[in-house]
């Protein structure tokens, strides 16, 4: 049994490829429990249908413009009922018996804190070679300095989540942080049965200055986990501005 956590805003047009993907989930129980920070669009609306029509057990909690994704996170884990969490984005496709794949793993290797490899989900070649490099390269020479994990998918316990005290509200790339302050009581380990697709909208409508901040802060994270917001004002401008998916 596993919680999947889901932080949203404004994802009207990426939350149904996402509970499409847990939908056609088999052999393992979950539940879901969303983390909206204010929506003003479909956002709701789009998981009462999934609730009501395709009996995905759903919990909706609407924090009134509580614009920080850690905050989301950590508020998600209080209201889940299971012991075993799974944090997603909600721009990532799940591929069909991840979750049972996923979490064979998890018991069978006794994982405490992890996440899988990273994919695109557009076809565009370019966005492809993005992600296959970030994902085997980027993420594999960062795990040498430091036992980071990507916020798109997090696999974690209640256990190591409430000893470290959740996910840091004060910085951004807080989930490489929370790999970071996770360690001391178990190092993360990378899912190696299977993998998550995830869209690259960042780069829909980026602009000189975000993938710059982007590409710095990359760089800096080889060092030190966590950053704090100020030094990221051209990528914050595009949260929760999103382009309809290009998959």
């Amino acid at each position: 049994m596993v919680s999947i956590v889901i932080c949203t805003l404004n994802e009207e047009n990426y939350l149904p490829k996402l509970l499409d993907s847990i939908r056609i989930q088999q052999g393992y129980k979950y539940e879901i429990v969303i983390a909206d920070a204010g929506s003003d669009d479909k956002t709701a609306e789009v998981a009462e249908r999934y609730k009501t029509e395709f009996g995905l057990p759903i919990t909706f909690i609407s924090l009134d413009n509580l614009r920080n994704i850690s905050l989301q996170r950590n508020i998600g884990a209080d209201n889940a009922q299971y012991e075993n969490l799974l944090f997603l984005d909600a721009d990532v496709v799940l591929p069909e018996n991840f979750l049972k794949t996923a979490m064979e793993e998890v018991t069978k290797k006794g994982i405490k804190v992890g996440g899988s490899k990273i994919y695109a989900a557009e076809k565009k070649l370019y966005y492809r070679m993005l992600y296959w490099n970030y994902s085997n390269i980027y993420l594999t020479v960062l795990r040498w300095f430091k036992p980071a994990v990507h916020g798109c998918c997090i696999f974690s316990t209640k256990e190591i989540h409430y000893k470290i005290g959740g996910f840091n509200n004060g910085i951004i790339f807080e989930d490489y942080k929370y790999g970071v302050d996770a360690a001391p009581y178990y190092r993360s380990k990378l899912i190696k049965s299977t993998y998550v697709k995830t869209s690259a909208r960042r780069f829909y409508n980026a602009t000189f200055r975000s993938v710059t901040e982007l590409f710095l802060a990359g760089i800096y994270s080889l060092f030190r986990a966590g950053i704090k917001g100020k030094y990221m004002k051209g990528y914050f401008k595009l949260t929760g501005k999103h382009s309809k998916p290009q998959y």
